[in-house]
């Protein structure tokens, strides 16, 4: 498992099968992991769903098989979890990845392919790290009684391979500044550690960061049962609020002003994911260029064959069950109906539709990333893009204008055939305005005793860390985390030098009705209704999936004769006239966001107490919903639950009185897909993060 919120979303769904199924990840309390720990090594429990936490180092006892839940995104991470089972000599480890997307399956086959040819990740080493060096450098001194040779200090952390090339300007740069803090005191040619200092080394034995962590317990057996992260308690949590740890959901009850998290088990299938501090694996450039290179195989085989002959050859050429690779093999044929070149490993495809221009890129995570922002910013010279969105294979924009509108030939030669005074131009500016130097500043300044560890700071702060340690060794290393970790300006230097020779092949496709089926992936994953973009044939498929969304869909319903409230009841358990509970009234109206409210609001209409214009407005509202359920029954929740769908739009659908289930639906989704086209053209704000992965 690639991510704690999917392992958590498994296990709850595994364990409605079975109970002897157990969740372990990081963000579980210890004992609870080592009591699943325990329990599977013992045989007690059957299944154990993980993250990358048992991957190596902890005996769990024999493993049958390892089953990868989608692509495990880098080959050392294949080998390390299939390695897990037939743990002994004489036995031969075994595994399954299940996809569940092409891109998934592809991924996968990549990776299976680069395990077979030993052709690992390489290692990303930190080298010169200022922070770490900060912390050595008082270390040293402690190591001889609290004062040593400053070139004793630097002899002995130069024995380490890290610090093997450091000179001593550098050096005595860190050295300089920690005097500064007061950590040390520079006294001729030694160094001595401060009482500041000591206290300094003790509390930063580790370079892990420190984030603030809410423990959950739960209040009928008084146990911890997981741990919360900061950003899920600031933005989401709340009291009432179902959400999944442990593999089951919870409900909870009360947030301490000690930061505990008060909860009691329930049953609800639908309950929050809640999400941890960590990132998912980024999937690392030489990967997606065997992705690409795979690409290019079926491009080269579909040029000779016919699909059916291509499926086949593919389905004993590759570890892949029929139904996988006649998948991938029919999206490349689709694909090259559509008239657009094949991405491949050495050929970039720039595909213009509609306001959007997607780069298909197979480069990976960080470079996509990293050439994004650079595209970005040359687009943002010109006024020209909004939102941009990225994936291992493709970066997506959306522009301020159609794309018909523009020369998109001579846009790309602008973005992509640069000189280099213009290449370093723009990577200068993404280190100086897009990287969130911030964000590792804030860690580097705790291990460098700049701050105090694990400080809440909000987003004004971060950036003005940037300011407050600028010229100083924390800005250098946090420079250099950042472009070793969130960037790769060497091979974006490579990518465009390529480029320009023609290694790398640049061609630009239009699309007119509808997106690439290439494309379509991160259309839907970062554009909001991307059912406008999905083929006819995937028509079916959605109104199920928006069926099956709805009837799970918990809604508050409130009763306008008696005013009893109605909390989180789900649709498709509603029989089809739904009554209030308490007088048997079917005048129920359907609140979403605005629940508690409008049950104020009715309370203080019920008490003859004054309303505010909002208040009535929402009321009026309200009432004109409940008119609906009243007369159209369940069909009536239905059509209101469903985003962008008003009372009155819902009236004229639920008097067409369909026949059937899917003419309803099909109406209830074209409503929504009407709303999202034309609501930018409203005078209504739009808000829209930018996301970089």
């Amino acid at each position: 498992m690639n991510a704690r919120p999917l392992a958590e979303l498994l296990g709850s769904r595994l364990s409605m099968v079975r109970k002897d199924v157990a969740v372990h990840h990081g963000s579980l309390p210890r004992e609870e992991r080592e009591r699943v720990e325990a329990g599977f090594k013992g045989g007690d429990i059957k299944g154990l769903v993980s993250t990358s936490t048992l991957e190596l180092g902890i005996d769990i006892g024999s493993v049958d098989k390892v089953v990868q839940y989608n692509s495990p995104r880098q080959v050392t991470s294949l080998i390390q979890r299939v390695g897990r089972s037939g743990h002994t000599l004489d036995r031969t480890s075994r595994g399954l990845v299940l996809a569940v997307s092409s891109d998934d399956a592809i991924e996968s086959l990549a990776a299976v392919g680069a395990a077979k040819d030993q052709d690992l990740e390489p290692l990303h080493i930190h080298r010169l790290a200022l922070d770490v060096l900060a912390h050595q450098i008082a270390g040293c001194a402690l190591d001889q009684g609290g004062t040593a040779p400053w070139s004793e200090i630097l002899s002995t952390i130069r024995t380490a391979d890290s610090y093997r090339e450091l000179d001593e300007p550098q050096a005595g740069r860190v050295a300089e500044f920690l005097s500064h803090l007061g950590i040390i005191r520079q006294e001729a040619e030694r160094i001595r550690v401060t009482p500041k200092g000591r206290r300094y080394y003790f509390e930063n034995l580790s370079t892990i960061r420190d984030e603030r962590r809410y423990p959950v317990m739960d209040l009928t057996t008084q146990r911890q049962v997981g741990i919360l992260g900061e950003e899920f308690m600031i933005i989401q949590a709340r009291e009432g609020l179902h959400f999944i740890v442990r593999g089951r959901p919870w409900k909870i009850e009360k947030i301490g002003r000690d930061g505990m998290v008060y909860v009691t088990p329930v049953s609800d299938p639908n309950a929050m994911i809640p999400g941890w501090d960590g990132e998912m694996l980024p999937v690392p450039f030489g990967l997606a260029q065997r992705v690409g290179r795979i690409r290019k195989e079926i491009d080269a085989r579909l040029d000779r064959e016919s699909v059916p002959k291509t499926i086949e050859h593919f389905e004993k050429a590759w570890p892949i069950n029929r139904t996988g690779a006649k998948r991938l093999v029919e999206e490349h044929a689709n694909h090259r109906k559509s008239g657009a070149p094949v991405p491949t490993d050495d050929r970039i495809v720039i595909e213009a539709f509609d306001r959007f221009l997607i780069v298909h890129a197979s480069f990976g995570e960080v470079v996509n990333v990293t050439l994004g922002d650079l595209i970005e910013e040359l687009l943002a010279r010109k006024h020209l893009v909004r939102f941009w969105w990225t994936d291992p294979y493709r970066i997506l924009y959306e522009l301020v204008a159609d794309t018909r509108e523009l020369d998109v030939e001579a846009l790309v030669d602008g973005l992509l055939r640069l000189d280099d005074e213009t290449l370093e131009g723009g990577l200068q500016a993404l280190l100086t305005d897009h990287l969130p130097l911030g964000y590792y500043m804030k860690g580097i300044a705790e291990r460098f005793g700049a701050i105090r560890r694990g400080l809440t700071v909000g987003e004004g702060d971060l950036r003005s860390f940037e300011i407050r340690f600028a010229n100083t060794p924390i800005y250098d290393e946090a420079v250099r985390e950042a472009l070793l970790l969130h960037a790769d300006f060497a091979r974006v230097r490579e990518i465009v030098r390529k480029i320009r020779s023609g290694e790398i092949e640049v061609v630009i496709h239009r699309s007119e009705e509808t997106p690439t089926p290439l494309a379509y992936p991160i259309l839907r994953r970062y554009v909001e209704a991307p059912e406008l973009f999905s083929p006819e044939a995937e028509r079916e498929e959605i109104l199920d999936r928006m069926r099956l969304h709805l009837s799970s869909e918990p809604v508050h319903l409130l009763c306008f004769e008696c005013g009893h409230f109605h909390e989180e009841v789900r649709i498709g358990r509603m029989p089809d006239h739904p009554e209030c509970v308490n007088c048997k009234s079917r005048l129920l109206t359907v609140l979403g966001w605005a629940a508690w409210t409008v049950r104020d609001a009715y309370a203080k209409r019920m008490r003859k107490l004054d309303l505010t214009d909002e208040e009535r407005k929402l009321l009026t509202r309200s009432k004109q919903v409940a008119d609906l359920v009243a007369i159209y029954g369940k069909r009536a929740v239905y059509a209101n639950s469903v985003y962008g769908v008003g009372p009155t739009t819902a009236s004229k659908i639920l008097a067409k009185m369909q026949d059937t289930e899917k003419e309803f639906l099909n109406d209830l989704f074209e409503a929504k897909l009407k709303y999202v086209t034309t609501r930018p053209y409203w005078n209504e704000p739009q808000a829209k993060p930018k996301l970089y992965s």
